[in-house]
């Protein structure tokens, strides 16, 4: 493997998160940007600290949690490659962290990496409808102030969450039918090779959907979810003390959403796009100058990714993680279109 190769994955994104951070930033006014810097109360920012590795604690809790039908994973044997995982969704575009998550945990133990895999997805899912409460928890506070286009996007993004946890509901108690009924569009393209493969893998994905089985179980996960996603709403807040800024309760779900939407566009950690949307909506919203909406969105995007890209870098060399690894595991994704559980990791 050239060692160019794990840069062909990161450099697009560098691209992309460059221009936005131009275009985001292009018209600021840097006295302006100068004098709120000043006025910060930069040790305040260091609070941010225990709830953000708190929400990292819970994802632990939670994984270790969903693996629990498949396997009895230890906290070590789950922390290691999570952090991982995040780490490298960080740098590169496509989740591919995700799936380098999976086959960590398979070297470690003996849970198949399908099965992993699965129950990565699933906490994703979680997360999803986490976020997708916050969603419309933010559209009842400020629907007055939202245009209709906004309002349909976020009721949209919610819906597709539904949409998903349904189909994993049905995957788990109906496996072949509902794997068939999921890769029938392939058949009907004429794809049917591709078709039995992405069958074959669904159901072996649902494999780690056990969970879900038994309904205080599902529960359970709800609330760790919960735990993980009020630890990061918590983690918002010293930002706007920092900044001397006005500040209401639904202050941080507003911005973690919009970091949300932010974080569909593929950029390392977001970079730019995050900042985009949190620039473009926060002032017309709760009614803060495009100055300290730009500072802001700066602050909150470095502290929440900063930590984690430091931290995750030294749990990767320690995990024996390469980048060329890293790129093989890409190159696989993106030519397969998925995670192929008959793969071996090297």
């Amino acid at each position: 493997m050239k060692k160019i190769g794990i840069w062909k994955h990161i450099i697009p994104g560098v691209i992309i998160a460059c221009i936005a951070m131009y275009l985001t930033y292009r018209k600021t006014d840097a006295a302006q940007l100068l004098s709120v810097l000043r006025e910060m109360q930069w040790p305040v920012l260091l609070l941010i600290l225990l709830p953000l590795a708190l929400s990292y604690v819970f994802r632990i809790i939670r994984w270790r949690f969903l693996l629990s039908p498949i396997g009895d994973v230890s906290v070590k044997d789950a922390a290691g490659p999570l952090i991982t995982g995040f780490f490298l969704n960080s740098l590169l575009p496509g989740r591919v962290g995700e799936i380098v998550r999976a086959l960590l945990l398979s070297r470690r133990t003996s849970v198949p990496r399908a099965s992993s895999f699965a129950t990565v997805v699933l906490a994703r899912i979680f997360d999803g409808l986490t976020l997708a409460a916050m969603t419309l928890i933010v559209l009842a506070v400020l629907w007055s102030k939202l245009d209709s286009t906004t309002r349909l996007g976020l009721i949209a993004a919610g819906l597709l969450y539904v949409v998903v946890l349904l189909m994993l509901l049905a995957l788990r108690k109906w496996r072949e039918g509902t794997a068939r009924v999921i890769s029938a569009p392939l058949r009907w393209v004429r794809l049917k090779a591709l078709s039995a493969r992405f069958e074959k893998l669904l159901i072996s994905f649902a494999h780690g959907l056990e969970i879900l089985r038994n309904w205080r179980d599902t529960v359970r996960v709800t609330l760790y979810s919960l735990c993980v996603w009020g630890a990061l709403v918590i983690s918002v807040i010293p930002v706007f003390w920092a900044m001397h800024l006005q500040f209401m309760w639904y202050y941080p779900l507003l911005i973690l959403v919009l970091a949300g939407i932010g974080m569909l566009i593929p950029t390392p950690a977001g970079t730019g796009t995050v900042h985009g949307a949190l620039v473009l909506v926060l002032p017309g919203l709760i009614g803060i100058t495009a100055a300290n909406a730009r500072i802001l969105a700066l602050l909150f995007h470095t502290t929440q990714f900063m930590p984690i890209i430091l931290v995750g870098f030294v749990v990767a060399v320690k995990e024996g993680l390469t980048a060329s690894q890293v790129s093989s595991i890409a190159d696989s994704e993106i030519k397969d279109k998925g995670f192929n559980p008959g793969k071996t990791a090297d």
